[in-house]
């Protein structure tokens, strides 16, 4: 009965309100997240320099590259639990969680592997300035090459979520929030830690939060704990594992390699433009926080309710969050068209009229679209969940090639201009398959059961 009060059943109820309920925890969390994201901007841009400052924003596309790989096997780790909790099959949840543990430690040896060696060459080939590489180079080293405390929180709080429970990793998230916003202080102002301080102090904050919940976890949901052979390792399981996460892994690195094309044009416009595109990334987070968290959580309701055989209730689900979710979007983006210049602002020390009237444009172009990101999000979180990969990974080529066409393109009639809307316009043509899809494939449950 504790379990059942922590954990909700996505099965049964109102799935406007158990999305809602669901989400909430994720927001709150989301905006902890954001806060010690923002410290280590406005500490580095304030106490360090902008060149700094830049270093770390140069790394974005990198770094999402190296964490896509290990985050496309956690998020198959939560597909796996999500169907298994939705057709009530214990064992097959203890087991999916004894191979988590596999998992999780294969992509982290694989992603640290890939940040130790080949962070310099991959900053060399994006044509980062020579002023900030080395700050690269040592971000991503230290944050990427010590992954495994991120891996085993992002493998505990997928199994969490996937059953329902999405309030204790806000419980942990807060606290490695509030850590990690000390360890900043600590090891930029008071040691002079620079861009490797605030690594470090990322690292050590994931750690102890990683450790904290497994050690919850387990305690709290003894229904988890996998049983002597139970830990054997089962073929089938990690082909179905393997067989939703590789793919997943694959698309978002797709994605990735088109922002490393973004992030070279960036980087050849020189280190202003790099730094306007730190800081509108950071306020762009803040943006899209009010729905993205709705339209990432689809995926733990559509995995549930498919693992149960209840397409229908998908489908109404997949309305109704829709329908809040480009709500929030359109919300968020009227209050970027009005707040992006003073929120912009907050990153900053003295004003660089480059940097900020760059950061302020790149907000203001893509917020025109945000109803469309939010739907590509819901629309690809229903089809994950369903275990239906192949069809996101065609939504993420189309984004991928659109991104890479465009920022190439536009920017030699537009200049940065044409960078900013490069995005947007790849988002509107990545959301077309998967939303013919979805109608194709409830259209085809219907006539089955017709």
């Amino acid at each position: 009965m504790a379990e059942k009060r922590k954990s909700l059943d996505m099965t049964q109820g109102e799935p406007a309100k158990l999305l809602v309920l669901f989400a909430l925890p994720m927001l709150i969390g989301s905006i902890f997240q954001l806060m010690y994201n923002m410290v280590d901007t406005i500490v580095v841009g304030r106490y360090v320099s902008l060149d700094a400052l830049a270093a770390i924003g140069a790394t974005g596309s990198t770094m999402s590259f190296l964490m896509m790989v290990g985050q496309g096997m956690t998020n198959a780790v939560s597909i796996v639990i999500s169907h298994a909790e939705g057709g009530k099959q214990e064992q097959l949840l203890r087991k999916a969680v004894a191979h988590a543990v596999y998992i999780v430690v294969a992509s982290s040896a694989l992603v640290g592997l890939l940040s130790l060696f080949g962070a310099r060459p991959l900053m060399r080939l994006l044509g980062t300035p020579a002023n900030i590489i080395d700050g690269s180079v040592a971000y991503i080293q230290i944050t990427g090459g010590l992954t495994i405390a991120m891996q085993c929180y992002n493998g505990a709080t997928s199994i969490l979520r996937a059953i329902g429970d999405s309030r204790t990793p806000l419980y942990f998230l807060i606290f490695s929030s509030l850590l990690n916003v000390a360890l900043d202080l600590l090891f930029v102002i008071r040691f002079n830690g620079g861009v490797a301080g605030v690594a470090y102090a990322t690292v050590l904050s994931q750690a102890v939060s990683a450790t904290l919940c497994i050690i919850y976890m387990f305690k709290r949901y003894p229904r988890l704990r996998p049983q002597g052979a139970e830990w054997r390792v089962d073929g089938k399981l990690i082909r179905e594992f393997l067989g939703i996460g590789v793919p997943m892994t694959l698309q978002s690195m797709a994605l990735s390699v088109g922002m490393f094309v973004v992030t070279a044009v960036i980087n050849s416009h020189g280190s202003d433009v790099v730094a306007a595109y730190t800081i509108g990334g950071k306020v762009e987070q803040l943006a899209v926080i009010s729905f993205s968290n709705m339209a990432f959580s689809f995926s733990v309701f559509s995995g549930q309710n498919f693992g149960a055989k209840l397409y229908a209730r998908i489908k109404e689900g997949l309305i109704k969050g829709l329908i809040i979710i480009c709500s929030l979007a359109v919300l968020s983006g009227i209050v970027m068209q009005i707040f992006a210049r003073p929120i912009a602002l907050i990153f900053m020390d003295e004003v660089n009229e480059v940097v900020l009237s760059e950061a302020v444009k790149m907000v203001r172009i893509e917020a025109l679209l945000y109803a469309a990101l939010g739907a590509i999000w819901t629309f690809n979180s229903a089809l994950r969940g369903m275990g239906i990969i192949k069809i996101t990974i065609v939504s993420s080529v189309v984004e991928l090639f659109s991104k890479i066409g465009f920022s190439l393109l536009l920017p030699i009639f537009l200049g940065t201009t044409g960078i900013w809307m490069a995005g947007p316009i790849g988002w509107v043509l990545g959301l077309i398959p998967p939303a013919w899809y979805l109608v194709y494939w409830f259209r085809k449950q219907e006539k089955a059961l017709a």
